[in-house]
């Protein structure tokens, strides 16, 4: 009984540890027909761990779902609407990861990815140093990055501990 314990809370701890993209929200500049909206959408969903993509065609907006325990980074992502010769502009991403860096500097690591992104805070945005450490849930934006080029930043609206 002690030996299943052990085993279910070792499963339960890598869970809370890994980290992934909940959700991304890209803006794409130049789709606008229906078969461009259509390869944006078989792009996305051959990326593994999408769970769901919505493609709004008058608004330019792809939103996507990704299943739990994903692996996909935002390179996949941009690369998907690059290869389609379209542009990506600024992302909204929820996304887990563990908080580093300093109460001056923080950094989200995107574990299971090689993302990492330093964390700038809203207006008058609060203190988080006392979640440095942990794994948090980040929802914020990703700016525009050059053709090739994954952001380095990412301009936070909220930073919660994850459950």
């Amino acid at each position: 009984m002690k030996k299943i314990f052990v085993v279910g809370f070792l499963a339960l701890s890598s869970i809370a540890a890994h980290a992934e993209y909940e959700q991304v929200t890209l803006t794409v500049f130049g789709m606008d027909c229906a078969p461009c909206a259509h390869a944006i959408h078989i792009s996305m969903k051959g990326i593994q761990g999408v769970n769901l993509v919505d493609v709004d065609l008058n608004t330019g907006l792809v939103s996507i779902k990704l299943s739990p325990r994903n692996g996909a980074t935002m390179r996949q992502f941009n690369e998907a609407v690059e290869k389609n010769g379209f542009t990506h502009k600024d992302s909204t991403v929820v996304v887990r990861g563990q908080l580093s860096g300093s109460a001056q500097a923080p950094f989200l690591e995107v574990t299971g990815t090689k993302d990492r992104y330093a964390l700038i805070p809203p207006m008058g945005g609060k203190d988080i140093s006392e979640l440095l450490g942990k794994t948090v849930v980040v929802d914020g934006v990703l700016p525009q990055s050059g053709k090739g080029k994954v952001p380095d930043t990412l301009r936070y609206k909220s930073v919660t501990e994850a459950k």
